[in-house]
């Protein structure tokens, strides 16, 4: 960015100077032809005074006007940066500043431009966290007082009294692993580094999830493949083990009866690689694009069960182990989760 700036001050102040300079000249030229072929001055030391001075007077007669056109020009683009921060400043990142690609301060009005569109898609991201918070808290508590209140009021039967005694438990529920999970997302969010590092084999992490969800994936009678190779890792394996569940229990939820779900684990090129596809729905492009983020949870088929924080939570925690999640998926074909992470080539 620097280099690219310099690009466009560095011939400005080039053209300047070179200008400067045939000012000069030509003023020293005038003068010399003015003092000693139009007045014949001969003598040589007032023949030079005069030249000097003429050349003085004729030099600040061109340069003021010129410095000044310049200083209102430049004063002019320092104005409209400084009232574009103001407003930013008071919290408007919808202002843009238009220019002209040869403009000098063109790569700093493209910057400006990016830091107002960065700064209102966080603002939107932050509305956007708001509202979805309050909702998801307020349908469960909504729940619960509704059915509570029945139970109280109404004369009820016995299974209409354990039907909304259920529904009371699995609303609270809801509500305690929402209020974790945004505990957890919080904390992770401001956490910088992974204290809690150790060497350990991915592959059998991986396994030991795959089994704990072996009841799932058995009742709904999918057909589970697996490959564990050996991949040693350097990370937090309370942390991974968040992510491993949370993409294998996805995988289960909206793979249907009958369908397939395979794993690999394996070590690339000093990558640790975990890959988890499934014959599942699938996404469209659009909740792919939002997949990571917080209470996002897609379409209709998507948003019925979960929080909307499993894959955000999953996100960070690998950006916190210096990996990469990306997400395939195509409606109707299933989805794959690939998650690369640096393999412990040092420990083996």
């Amino acid at each position: 960015m620097r280099k690219r700036r310099n690009a466009r001050i560095l011939p400005m102040l080039l053209v300047q100077s070179i200008a400067v300079i045939i000012i000069a000249l030509s003023s020293f030229t005038f003068m010399t032809w003015l003092v000693t072929d139009v007045f014949g001055v001969d003598n040589t030391y007032a023949a030079a005074g005069y030249e000097a001075l003429g050349t003085l007077i004729i030099f600040i007669i061109i340069m003021v006007p010129l410095n000044t056109i310049l200083y209102r020009k430049r004063s002019k683009e320092l104005s409209t940066l400084s009232d574009n921060i103001r407003k930013v400043a008071e919290g408007d990142y919808s202002v843009r500043i238009t220019y002209r690609p040869s403009d000098p301060m063109a790569p700093i009005y493209e910057d400006f431009n990016k830091m107002c569109a960065e700064l209102g898609s966080v603002q939107l991201l932050r509305n956007d966290f708001i509202n979805s918070y309050s909702h998801e808290f307020r349908t469960p508590i909504a729940s619960i007082n509704g059915f509570a209140s029945l139970l109280l009021d109404k004369k009820l039967t016995d299974e209409e009294q354990k039907e909304y005694l259920r529904i009371i438990a699995d609303e609270s529920k809801r509500l305690s692993d929402l209020a974790s999970s945004t505990i957890l997302l919080s904390r992770l969010s401001a956490q910088q580094i992974v204290t809690d590092a150790e060497d350990y084999d991915l592959s059998e992490q991986v396994r030991q999830c795959s089994i704990i969800l072996s009841k799932s994936w058995m009742e709904k009678k999918i057909e589970f493949s697996g490959t564990f190779s050996r991949a040693l890792v350097h990370a937090s394996r309370e942390l991974l083990q968040h992510v491993w569940i949370n993409l294998l229990d996805n995988a289960v939820k909206y793979t249907a009866e009958g369908g397939e779900i395979s794993v690999s684990v394996e070590e690339k090129d000093g990558i640790a690689e975990v890959v988890i596809s499934d014959t599942g729905a699938g996404m469209d492009s659009g909740t792919l694009q939002h997949l990571f983020d917080p209470y996002y949870r897609g379409s209709s088929s998507r948003s019925s069960a979960g929080l909307g924080l499993g894959l955000a939570i999953a996100k960070r925690v690998i950006d916190l182990s210096d990996g990469t999640i990306d997400a395939r998926s195509e409606e109707g074909t299933g989805t794959v989760f690939t998650v690369r992470l640096p393999a412990n080539v040092n420990h083996r």
